[in-house]
């Protein structure tokens, strides 16, 4: 049996899931399952042609995040499971280092890598749990107020990572359960270490590890609806770990913090690109914008999930027509 499963999750990302399994080669003692969300883009017909050792599970339907990883979780049997976005680069030798976290400690029940953009600049992938405390510390300091914990120069303990790249044992998983499925995309990983927390298990983030990961290329087409369901995914967290009186702080405190910035993203953008202090991209004061409404007065459209439905619902009309329905 092999010691990790890697786990992937694409849709429509063939070239990127392709130059992801291409950095997965010759990681020993591991067993590689992609499952493809129904893309158009002939992902499954690639994967099959240059990597016939992948197994490649498809799916039926387009589901979100919890529910297409659990699935994969319950195709495998590895002690651990190395949760990878398809639009990553590993390192050689990263996975094995990831697993030697896991077996020096029984206690940790997760490891994250260190994740850079691209460009080679510093992604932050570990943060506090975003409790009502948290949110109103990281609007007092626009969100640099000792929130995010992915950084430094030496392996520690955080309170949650992205699952862009996480390595989970498999017993932590059997303990307090997998994804939860209502959450359709974001928050879902947050939801999941905090109940590994609860459990007393630790999640550790190493800089031993590099990942480069090329964020957001799936859902950059419909930045709205993205910030839609984010908040929809932030609420759910909310109200399964929080007071109703907590929500409301941590939604008005992420209300302020995205409104100022959207202030400030407004102005930056006026200057030079030479003179701003920051990078910000043309789309963040939409964003934030967008954001800040959603805290204070609610989500008002669809997200992410409607664009599943919609798509299920394309696809299964040709069979209703076909069968006479």
């Amino acid at each position: 049996m092999a010691r990790v499963s890697i786990l992937i999750v694409s849709m429509e990302t063939r070239a990127d899931v392709l130059a992801c399994l291409q950095s997965l080669q010759n990681s020993p003692d591991t067993e590689i399952v992609v499952l493809d969300n129904v893309s158009s883009d002939g992902t499954v017909e690639a994967i099959r042609a240059a990597y016939p050792h992948v197994r490649v599970i498809e799916g039926e339907r387009r589901r979100g995040f919890g529910a297409n990883n659990n699935t994969l979780i319950r195709a495998t049997t590895a002690p651990y499971v190395y949760l990878l976005n398809p639009d990553t680069v590993s390192e050689p030798g990263s996975v094995a280092r990831l697993s030697d976290v896991l077996d020096a400690d029984p206690s940790v029940a997760a490891v994250a890598p260190r994740v850079v953009f691209g460009d080679g600049r510093e992604q932050d992938t570990a943060w506090r749990f975003p409790s009502p405390a948290t949110c109103v510390r990281a609007a007092l300091t626009l969100g640099r107020g000792g929130i995010t914990q992915s950084r430094g120069d030496a392996p520690r303990r955080v309170d949650w990572a992205m699952a862009c790249a996480l390595l989970v044992r498999r017993s932590a998983l059997d303990a307090v359960g997998l994804f939860d499925e209502g959450f359709f995309m974001y928050s879902e990983e947050t939801d999941l270490q905090r109940r590994l927390a609860g459990a007393g298990h630790a999640v550790v983030w190493t800089p031993a590890v590099t990942v480069v990961h090329h964020q957001g290329r799936s859902t950059a087409a419909v930045p709205e609806r993205r910030v839609n369901e984010q908040w929809r995914s932030r609420q759910r967290y909310w109200v399964k770990h929080h007071s109703p009186t907590g929500r409301r702080i941590a939604a008005v405190a992420l209300g302020v913090q995205y409104g100022l910035l959207s202030v400030i993203g407004a102005v930056l953008l006026r200057l030079p690109a030479r003179l701003r202090p920051v990078p910000v991209a043309p789309a963040d004061p939409a964003t934030w914008r967008l954001s800040a409404r959603n805290a204070f007065v609610g989500i008002r459209g669809p997200g992410l999930e409607e664009l599943a439905v919609e798509f299920n619902s394309r696809r299964a009309a040709p069979d209703r027509v076909g069968s006479g329905a």
